[in-house]
């Protein structure tokens, strides 16, 4: 209990008992369930159980049968040990029966509006529930049956998604209307990553490959769905470290404000392409990647301006010769406009964040990009934290953390499912991102697990 009031600070309702509670829930133990089961609790959490709080993320009729039959042969599947002899998930055997794979959760999305969801079943079939009125309102089988790999809502609504399979085919669904592929891409073991713009009318797809740059796409929805390729930087300006593969993350990647650019980093280089052109328009040296964001709209503390060694100004400069450093505590609202954007799409919050331990780090990160909810990873703090607007809202148990999939690339025992994050030694992660509502309230947790829940934390956030 101690540990708990240490991380989270002071109480919201006068009893540190309730308080270590409410943040825990729903993954409290039983004991505090017990003594605090029965008080109303303003987080809710909505399950394909109906286990907590919040109430369910509904299936339907032929999705509750198929979960029924995976949990009941789950238990006849062979173990699986770490060489510390620890229990692990056998995810080998969960894919080869059938049975089993059908029913677990691969991928899913939340809308923009939080009410909806989309979960992707291993069989190939993805449904979108409608959790506010508690009913399943779309049901689609992929052909073939591959899973998917990721979705996400498009347009704006939460009747239409896009998807991508196992075998890199992308295809938009519709409510009421069949299938409509749009392209197949080379898949590989890591699943790419994507995002979207706000208006819903693009996605960005980057591969998790070794340079990554060089196959970015993106993905069009305003008429006719349709693919456009993002053009490749040219040989002289490819200024990554041989010796440090990475790939961007899923919050390292996005659009500008009103969609016309769109940017990525990883821990060697950023790039910034226009929509408009597909053209690359400026290209960055990346020092320390776990300080960097994208330009949240507003004045930070204190962070550096990255100058490009492409773009407004084509000259070779390091990070340290090639910065300004700036202090800033004001809104400017010269971030509303996409030109203004370009001019600084990227911060370095290093000024800030060096002279700060792992969780006061963390803190700060979350007050930097504001309402985006992130999980923190050890050794970021001592256990799982939620944050949000900078501070602690949710605890949560260890079972929700991502999985790292490539921890030991040449194990026959990959992850599969789940909220899969990649990393290697060189880049260590100390967050996660998990899909969220625009606002930020309402966000999906899988983390080992073969379903999502969806968290909501509105009434408990300022």
């Amino acid at each position: 209990m101690k540990l708990v009031n240490e991380v989270i600070g002071s109480t919201l309702w006068g009893s540190p008992h309730w308080h270590a509670y409410r943040s825990l829930l729903p993954f409290a133990s039983s004991s505090l369930y017990e003594l605090y089961g029965h008080l109303s609790d303003p987080v809710q959490v909505f399950s394909i159980s109906g286990e907590f709080s919040g109430g369910f993320i509904p299936l339907s009729e032929d999705g509750r049968n198929t979960q029924e039959v995976a949990e009941a042969k789950l238990s006849n599947l062979p173990k699986k040990f770490d060489e510390r002899g620890w229990e692990v998930t056998n995810y080998e055997a969960e894919f080869t029966e059938h049975d089993v794979r059908n029913g677990i959760m691969t991928c899913a999305a939340i809308s923009q509006d939080g009410s909806h969801v989309a979960l992707g079943f291993g069989n190939g079939i993805i449904e979108v529930a409608d959790i506010n009125h508690q009913r399943t309102i779309s049901r689609f089988q992929s052909n073939p049956p591959n899973h998917p790999v990721w979705i996400e809502f498009i347009l704006g609504g939460n009747a239409q998604i896009a998807t991508e399979d196992t075998r890199g085919n992308i295809s938009v669904l519709s409510r009421g209307t069949r299938l409509v592929p749009c392209g197949t891409f080379p898949s590989g073991h890591h699943p790419a990553i994507t995002a979207l713009s706000s208006n819903g009318c693009f996605i960005v797809r980057v591969p998790r490959a070794q340079n990554w740059y060089r196959n970015m796409t993106l993905l069009y929805f305003s008429g006719e769905p349709s693919i456009r390729l993002l053009a490749s930087p040219s040989a002289p300006f490819i200024l990554s470290d041989p010796q440090l593969s990475s790939t961007p993350l899923r919050h390292t990647v996005g659009f500008s404000p009103g969609g016309r650019y769109v940017g990525a980093f990883d821990a060697n280089c950023a790039f910034v392409w226009s929509m408009d052109t597909s053209e690359l328009v400026a290209q960055y040296r990346v020092h320390k990647a776990e300080f960097w964001i994208f330009n949240p709209g507003y004045g930070l503390l204190s962070y550096l301006v990255p100058t490009p060694v492409f773009g407004d100004h084509a000259v070779d400069l390091t990070l340290e010769e090639g910065t300004t450093h700036v202090q800033s505590s004001e809104s400017d609202s010269r971030h509303n406009a996409d030109e203004s954007w370009l001019k600084c799409p990227f911060y370095d919050l290093s000024p800030t964040m060096t002279r700060l331990d792992r969780h006061d780090e963390a803190s700060a990160y979350s007050s930097a990009i504001g309402r985006v909810p992130f999980l923190s990873i050890p050794p970021t703090s001592s256990i799982p934290s939620v944050f949000f607007n900078g501070q602690v809202e949710l605890i949560v148990e260890f079972k929700y953390l991502p999985v790292f999939t490539n921890v030991n690339p040449s194990s026959e025992n990959k992850p599969w499912y789940g909220d899969l994050l990649f990393r290697d030694e060189k880049t260590p992660v100390m967050c996660h991102f998990p899909r969220a509502s625009k606002d930020g309230t309402r966000f999906l947790l899988q983390g080992e697990l073969r379903a999502p829940v969806v968290v909501d934390i509105s009434q408990v956030v300022v």
